[in-house]
């Protein structure tokens, strides 16, 4: 899913000026709340949102040993962030970063326990309140402040976690403090591997000084230590040993979810904590390469191709090229790469006219590969040459257009007739130039019909049965959404699924439906519209 598209009608947000303001101490907890204005970047391409959200933090115990264990309770008001989109039990995991100052410095994250909860269209969102632990510096001393510096919402939605990020961005201030004294226990050491290491392989890590028995936790941080994520880490053998050595590996998750970049590995075994930098690097040092089990033979032989040095879990594209650079579409095969960056394909040389096999990475020109081969015949072998010819081809948008954004079911005489009204969704088309195969949903919403004089017609008054089809060209069949009454709830007009058989899905695809109105036998004469959304996910 890479963009969420709402067509129709008005989307409007409006924030007010930000502002801090710490409350005190009380009871012995470290209490406070303040109301920055904050930045949200909207996932799935929604956009930006900027504007005031209250945030009231509750931290304890107020005195805590080096090292030691703060709980917090957080308390979230409505965000600016907002969703085209109404959606029902979504998984949410909701965090929040702290600057420290004062007795210590660097980033601390409180991440709360999974959840569920409906998403309103349109509406700012605010998320239950929620709790967490985190684990103050071995080497903090005195009174601690603790300053928000960004909230994150990680929600699962269609198979995909989409983050919401908050930056705090004006009216920041202390909200809370927590007081370090006496001496705490030995830190623990992390180790992690120095050079760069892949998306979706095991990362060795080890270390000394942790709790002997304890269940570590690895988390990926940004540098300084905010933002760390578990959900970075697919999967673990960590263990410790009774004299508190860590081993094991963290499996980090693909590459979608970890970018290339520098990053804190941080391991937290309940009352222990230790971080060590990790970089990360999809694609190793040094160029691509692709390689033949042999350089020549006759017409039907079955040769490998091997490659080395691409980005891992990508569709490789394999083809038979003639003299003129040009690939025989008959030959081509594809291959998904390995974790580790590797690929190996039988391909079948099935023309005279080969003289070479070109590999790329997801049809991106750059990664345009190619080796030699030569078809031997009864005459000896001929000579060879290769040519590269280049072209870009750049990734488009998910979009659609409609033929018209008025219905008109006509006129209904009470008394006379069924009260049937039959008409038909204007056409709808959907273009996907992604060249990505994560599919997409269209779907539609329905407010009640409303007449001046107040009215009303229920959605569920109306129905639909949809039809959708591909255009010529297009790659992936679409399947129309069942027949249905219309209301609040999300109906499906048309889908593509992702197909695993295909490197992608994409092209033109139109969508309409037939539309049934039934009006009640007790309705009010009057004239009524009513607002149909159509959103692209």
């Amino acid at each position: 899913m890479t963009g969420l598209l709402a067509a129709c009608f008005v989307m409007s947000l409006s924030c007010a000026g930000a502002s801090a303001q710490a409350a005190p101490s009380a009871g012995g907890r470290a209490a406070g709340t303040v109301t920055p204005a904050v930045h949200c970047i909207l996932p799935a391409g929604q956009g930006e949102a900027t504007g005031p959200q209250e945030m009231t933090v509750e931290l304890s115990p107020a005195v805590v040993a080096p090292g030691g264990k703060v709980h917090a309770k957080v308390t979230l008001g409505p965000s600016p962030a907002t969703s085209g989109l109404a959606l029902e039990d979504v998984p949410t995991i909701p965090s929040i970063d702290f600057a420290m100052s004062g007795g210590a410095t660097g980033t601390v994250t409180v991440r709360g326990a999974e959840f569920t909860m409906d998403i309103p269209s349109g509406t700012p969102i605010e998320l239950p309140p929620y709790e967490g632990d985190f684990l103050v510096p071995a080497n903090a001393s005195g009174d601690i402040s603790f300053t928000p510096v960004r909230t994150l919402t990680q929600t699962k939605v269609l198979g995909s976690v989409f983050e919401t990020p908050c930056d705090v961005v004006d009216g920041g201030a202390a909200i809370g403090t927590v007081t370090v004294e006496g001496t705490g226990s030995e830190p623990a050491t992390l180790n992690a591997p120095a050079d760069p290491v892949r998306p979706n392989t095991a990362v060795t890590l080890g270390g000394s000084g942790w709790t002997p028995g304890g269940t570590p936790v690895p988390s990926l941080c940004a540098v300084g230590g905010g933002g760390c994520d578990p959900l970075k880490f697919a999967g673990n053998t960590l263990t410790i040993g009774g004299d508190g050595t860590l081993n094991g590996t963290a499996t980090l998750a693909e590459a979608g979810a970890v970018p290339d970049g520098t990053y804190e590995v941080k391991v937290n075994d309940g009352t222990k904590e230790a971080t060590a930098p990790l970089t990360v690097r999809a694609v190793a040092a040094g160029d691509r390469e692709i390689s033949l089990s042999r350089s020549s033979g006759p017409v039907g032989s079955v040769i490998t191709v091997r490659g080395k040095n691409y980005n891992p879990d990508r569709w490789i594209n394999v083809i038979g090229l003639d003299a003129s650079g040009t690939g025989l579409d008959d030959s081509a095969v594809y291959v998904k790469s390995g974790s580790d960056g590797t690929f190996s394909v039988e391909f079948t040389v099935v023309s005279e006219a080969v003289v070479a096999v070109q590999a790329d990475e997801g049809n991106d020109p750059a990664t345009v590969r190619t080796a030699p081969f030569t078809v031997s015949t009864g005459g000896g072998e001929g000579g060879s040459a290769d040519q590269t010819l280049n072209t870009s081809v750049r990734a488009g948008t998910l979009s659609m257009v409609q033929d018209g954004d008025t219905v008109d079911f006509g006129t209904t005489v009470l008394g006379t007739g069924s009260g049937v009204q039959r008409s038909r969704l204007n056409r709808v088309e959907v273009e996907d130039a992604r060249g990505v195969d994560s599919g997409w949903s269209l779907t539609a919403t329905l407010t009640g019909f409303t007449s001046a004089d107040g009215g009303t017609i229920p959605a569920d008054a109306v129905r639909w049965t949809p039809r959708c089809t591909a255009q010529n060209g297009s790659v992936g069949v679409p399947v129309a959404g069942s027949p249905a009454a219309l209301g609040s709830g999300a109906a499906s007009l048309c889908r593509m699924d992702p197909d695993g058989s295909r490197p992608f899905t994409g092209g033109r695809f139109d969508a309409d439906a037939d539309l049934t109105l039934t009006v009640p036998g007790f309705t009010r004469p009057g004239d009524y519209s009513a607002t149909l959304t159509l959103t692209l996910l």
